[in-house]
């Protein structure tokens, strides 16, 4: 398994496909801090949904890095399960990195208006974290699943993207959908929290909010690692 991660990593570097994603996520970054003064918790409220939207670019980049034979190959020496995860390590581990720069950047350009604690870390790391992982699921779903033509697959990530954060608007028109929405990411209900730059809002709903969050990461990646079995058998 390290092997096979040290070997895609380099291979999707070699690639070049990081290059877009990357740039993108640094300039979005480097914009948003261009001014100083600005509010800790719904700055990186907006890198975390930058880091949602660039994590399922990254993660779709990196499931379409072999052809089918070459793929077929990895099989035989990996256990497909150990591929599926293998590509996922990745992910979370640039992932992170973007995470990092989110983070650390505007702390070292002095960007905000008041003073960085260890509250405001851990919960710009937790908002970080969630909401790459729900990129790479989005970006996975929509690369592994049959059910979505190859040719379609970058239009259903962005469809379910702008679900995921239109998720208010569309509610408030039409409150029969908000039933349907369990079956999406709960990005706008963990985001909500960081928009008032307070931390007094940080009470019994969000860690249940949150709660929710981690539970439907943890049962979308089991239901997409059977989905993968299923259709690679």
């Amino acid at each position: 398994m390290p092997g096979f991660i040290r070997y895609q990593l380099i291979s999707y570097i070699r690639s070049f496909k990081i290059i877009p994603p990357a740039a993108s996520f640094l300039i979005w970054v480097f914009v948003l801090y261009s001014y100083s003064g600005v509010e800790i918790l719904s700055s990186y409220a907006v890198t975390s949904i930058a880091i949602y939207i660039v994590m399922t670019w990254v993660s779709m980049s990196i499931f379409s890095i072999e052809e089918e034979a070459e793929k077929n190959i990895l099989f035989v020496h990996l256990s497909k399960k150990n591929y599926l995860w293998g590509k996922w390590i990745i992910c979370i581990l640039i992932s992170i990195i973007f995470m990092l720069f989110a983070i650390i950047y505007p702390i070292l350009m002095n960007s905000f208006k008041e003073a960085m604690t260890l509250i405001h870390f851990g919960l710009s790391t937790f908002i970080h974290l969630l909401l790459a992982i729900f990129g790479i699921f989005v970006g996975s779903l929509s690369s592994i699943s049959s059910f979505v033509p190859k040719k379609y697959t970058w239009l259903f990530a962005v469809f379910i993207i702008v679900l995921t954060l239109s998720y208010e608007g569309i509610i408030e028109k039409l409150p029969l959908l908000k039933w349907l929405f369990i079956l999406f990411p709960p990005v706008v209900n963990v985001i909500n929290f960081f928009e008032p730059d307070s931390l007094d809002q940080f009470g019994k709903e969000f860690w249940t909010v949150s709660a929710f969050a981690i539970m439907y990461a943890i049962i979308v990646f089991i239901v997409l690692t059977k989905l993968f079995l299923k259709e690679e058998s």
